[in-house]
């Protein structure tokens, strides 16, 4: 690793995307004994989204869906063809020997049900965020993922995503030096309900709001940015902290319109995750904040930041840009570029991509059960950290997540 303020400038010069991951791996056609079908299970918000996805992703065929609302259903069918069988039992969809795999898009408090479900009918998996609801439900699913021969993939999508995968290398080989802090930020302006054709749907539908069903903000929204953290650093935090309220939206909801939770880490780095439904300045932030510089990121961009350079410094580098030396001068940030042949996905998509190659080569998924299991359990700690007001630490039994 190298250190010092000279080898962040040299490297600041190059700051382009390699072929990580095997990220080119899907440049060849796919043949038919690719073609993997799958069956969508929760057609909601996400669920349609998914399957719309799906139809740039050649190598899925959406063969069946489920759901107990039949006008989300009909709308999933409509989107996935009318080849597609439609089913509002979920175990009827499973009982389908055309179904290889399965998409569970359902509320949280149901994955681990379904998943078991779906890895006791020989199906493999693709389970979206957050990956169970509860403590125990980490450990019987990891035990049942254990004693399949089934791929398992969680849908935190930072880890398949080109400029994600990069970050991570960057932080790792210190180009920001020693990182004490992360400030995360998920902003919004809005009650983030639904719309409810009968009020006999509110809580069917608007499921996130209430914790019969849902872990709310930190669940739905920081569990991909935790799950990240958890990935540069490989590691999890010793202990949480704390607060939420329920201070705006005054509607009937159950879980917390704004969180703001702190993770703290073996190496004493600290995390600060923030989340308001009453504001949206500045909406999605993650702040990397190292000894040396910073790396910031929204959704789809990032930049790195230098600590205070001076014009010896500056003078002392070869093959860094006029442009790029003016930037860093000026305390503005270079941006973390991603070549166009790794560009044309989004965030879901690289997701999507990556499930199929863990079916194809046999291979454990960048996001499986292991860390999957390990994000669940930091969101359980920082929601019962914020119900409970008072910190929770990890426990040693939590160790079974190895596989970060």
């Amino acid at each position: 690793m190298k250190s010092g303020r000279r080898g962040f400038l040299k490297r600041t010069g190059a700051l382009t995307l390699g072929t990580a991951m095997g990220l080119n791996a899907w440049s060849r056609n796919p043949t038919a004994s690719d073609i993997v079908n799958l069956g969508v299970i929760g057609t909601g918000d996400r669920g349609l989204g998914l399957i719309k996805e799906l139809e740039s992703v050649s190598r899925f065929n959406v063969v069946a869906c489920s759901d107990i609302l039949p006008f989300r259903l009909e709308q999933a069918v409509n989107a996935a063809g009318k080849k597609c069988r439609e089913y509002s039992d979920y175990r009827r969809l499973l009982d389908d020997k055309n179904v290889d795999a399965v998409i569970i898009a359902t509320p949280l408090s149901m994955h681990c049900e379904m998943a078991v479900a779906a890895l006791d009918a020989g199906k493999h998996v693709y389970c979206e965020k957050t990956m169970v609801f509860r403590e125990e439900e980490v450990f019987q699913l990891i035990k049942k993922v254990k004693n399949s021969n089934l791929a398992f993939q969680v849908g935190h999508q930072y880890r398949s995503t080109p400029l994600y995968y990069r970050v991570a290398e960057m932080i790792r080989e210190g180009y920001i030096g020693d990182v004490i802090n992360v400030y995360v930020q998920w902003n919004r302006n809005g009650d983030w309900r639904r719309p409810v054709p009968e009020p006999k749907y509110e809580r069917i539908i608007n499921w996130r709001m209430y914790r019969e069903y849902s872990g709310g903000l930190t669940a739905e929204l920081h569990s991909h940015q935790i799950d990240f953290i958890n990935f540069v650093f490989g590691s999890y935090p010793q202990r949480v902290i704390g607060m939420g309220g329920i201070d705006y939206w005054k509607d009937g909801r159950e879980t917390f319109d704004n969180v703001n939770t702190i993770f703290e880490y073996p190496s004493g780095m600290k995390v600060n995750c923030i989340a308001l439904t009453s504001n949206s300045r500045e909406g999605y932030i993650m702040k990397f904040k190292g000894s040396k510089g910073s790396i910031e990121l929204d959704i789809d961009h990032g930049w790195i930041y230098s600590e205070k350079v001076t014009d010896r410094e500056l003078g002392e580098v070869d093959g860094v840009s006029g442009a790029t030396v003016q930037l860093l001068k000026e305390g503005q940030g270079v941006p973390i570029a991603v070549p166009e042949e790794k560009q044309g996905r989004n965030n879901t998509g690289y997701a999507l991509e990556a499930f199929h190659r863990s079916l194809l080569d046999n291979t454990l998924p960048y996001s499986n059960v292991y860390n999957g299991g390990a994000t669940a359990l930091c969101v359980r700690m920082a929601i019962d950290a914020m119900m409970d007001g008072e910190a929770k630490t990890w426990k040693p039994e939590y160790n079974i997540v190895k596989n970060l």
